[in-house]
């Protein structure tokens, strides 16, 4: 992979993760509630200031006022050297003429100059310098005394920002917790949806909101309609393919009968016929029976595709197996060695030799939500499927192949997918390189 294309896979994620978390209703509250903590404060602060700073600046006036005439007194009543001594312990200093230095140009103080102004008439002012310090013209007219404007007595400063973001802070955090709050027991419910729609009852949710608690019962009643709904189709269609063995039975029993007739020929294409439809009667059971109403229990997939070689062994077809020793699994066995089964007969009737058996472990797949779990990996080098057609494969009743006299029904890989989706797994196909169809079922450690 080129650098171009790194980066480019590098912002991708890093856009998809951001879209993910933004698009998150956790996130999404919070942000609303900081805007508008964030937008009050701001609005408070700004009235604040324009109600104080009118009276900030007309106390910092009286302030000036009372240093000036004190400045005033010590230069009348002393010698020059010792009031300038005087005055430099007071924060104040005397000048003869005004100090070459900028002026300075806040609006604030500004204003304080003006009621300063205003409270000793007639003496010449000027603003100056960093920190600012108003030089004014002394009784005497001699000079000029420097009265400091203290940056503590400009109502917006350090104590008053420090408060706010205090502030500030605490609401963002109790806002977090609300939005978490309010927002956990939907994360709850997106996390079991899945169960849900499978016909599993929603989780207790302890603390909710009236609404939540509403929403639950509402999801409850949905799976309890959804179990029902599956469990009178199962009941039909287990009936009726049971039902349809009776018959066949006595067909194969009136076959045997039959035996030393003259057509033998027909007998065997009945024979075949028979198969066929006592094969699709089992692909229904096995559909049906997808292993959610059988107990869990600690299987061994490696010992399961043994015995499955073994049987292939045995019918004079030769597998490939590579797996581990010992592949544990908190699982329904039953349900496995049928999934198992029907892969490795897809693989027969509609691939070629030489086929292969992989079974390995995986690590959890975030993207599309996978668990941590086993990868088993059945592969044919037969023609493989036309890649329109892979993702129909699995469905019910969705064969490749549709003409009138090819067998089976369509079912084998859809129950293989139930059975996936029950153990927290997943069926996918692929085409392989070279030729060849290879089918991924990937199960979960633990189905719950």
């Amino acid at each position: 992979m080129s650098g171009a294309s790194r980066a480019a896979s590098k912002r991708a994620r890093i856009f998809a993760a951001l879209s993910d978390a933004f698009g998150r209703l956790h996130t999404r509250l919070l942000l609303l509630l900081a805007a508008v903590v964030i937008a009050s404060v701001a609005a408070t602060a700004f009235a604040f200031g324009l109600t104080t700073r009118e009276s900030s600046a007309e106390r910092a006036a009286r302030m000036l006022h009372a240093q000036v005439i004190a400045a005033d007194a010590l230069l009348a009543e002393s010698d020059r050297v010792a009031a300038e001594a005087q005055l430099r312990r007071l924060g104040l200093r005397w000048r003869d003429r005004l100090p070459e230095e900028t002026r300075a140009e806040m609006p604030w103080l500004r204003k304080i100059e003006t009621r300063a102004a205003a409270r000793l008439p007639g003496r010449a002012m000027r603003l100056s310098g960093s920190p600012p310090r108003l030089w004014v013209r002394d009784r005497s007219g001699d000079g000029w005394i420097g009265v400091p404007l203290l940056a503590g007595a400009e109502p917006f400063k350090r104590g008053l920002a420090l408060s706010l973001l205090a502030i500030v802070t605490l609401v963002l955090a109790a806002a977090a917790i609300f939005a978490r709050t309010l927002t956990r027991p939907l994360r709850r419910l997106a996390d079991v949806a899945p169960a849900i729609v499978a016909g599993e009852a929603p989780p207790p949710l302890r603390f909710a909101s009236a609404e939540m608690r509403e929403l639950q019962d509402s999801l409850a009643q949905a799976a309890d309609a959804t179990r029902a709904v599956a469990r009178d189709r199962e009941l039909m269609l287990a009936g009726l393919s049971h039902d349809m063995r009776t018959p066949l039975a006595r067909l194969r029993y009136g076959l045997a009968l039959m035996e030393g007739d003259g057509d033998a020929e027909g007998r065997e294409a009945m024979e075949r016929d028979i198969d066929e439809i006592d094969a699709i009667v089992g692909q229904f059971i096995d559909y049906v029976r997808d292993g959610r109403d059988e107990a869990e229990t600690e299987v061994d997939l490696a010992e399961l595709l043994r015995e499955q070689e073994d049987a292939e062994a045995r019918a004079g077809r030769d597998w490939a197996l590579v797996a581990p020793e010992c592949a544990a699994l908190h699982g329904r066995p039953l349900a496995l060695r049928r999934a198992i089964g029907n892969l490795v007969a897809n693989a027969v009737k509609h691939g070629a030799a030489p086929f292969e058996l992989q079974l390995e472990a995986c690590p959890p797949d975030p993207e599309s939500g996978l668990a941590e779990g086993w990868r088993l990996r059945v592969s044919d080098r037969g023609p493989g499927v036309p890649q329109e057609r892979l993702n129909d494969l699995g469905r019910p009743f969705h064969r490749v192949d549709t003409a009138r006299g090819t067998p089976g029904s369509g079912l084998g890989l859809a129950s293989v997918a139930r059975v996936a989706a029950v153990h927290r797994g997943a069926l996918r196909l692929r085409n392989r390189e070279g030729g060849g169809l290879e089918a991924e079922l990937r199960l979960a450690f633990r189905p719950d």
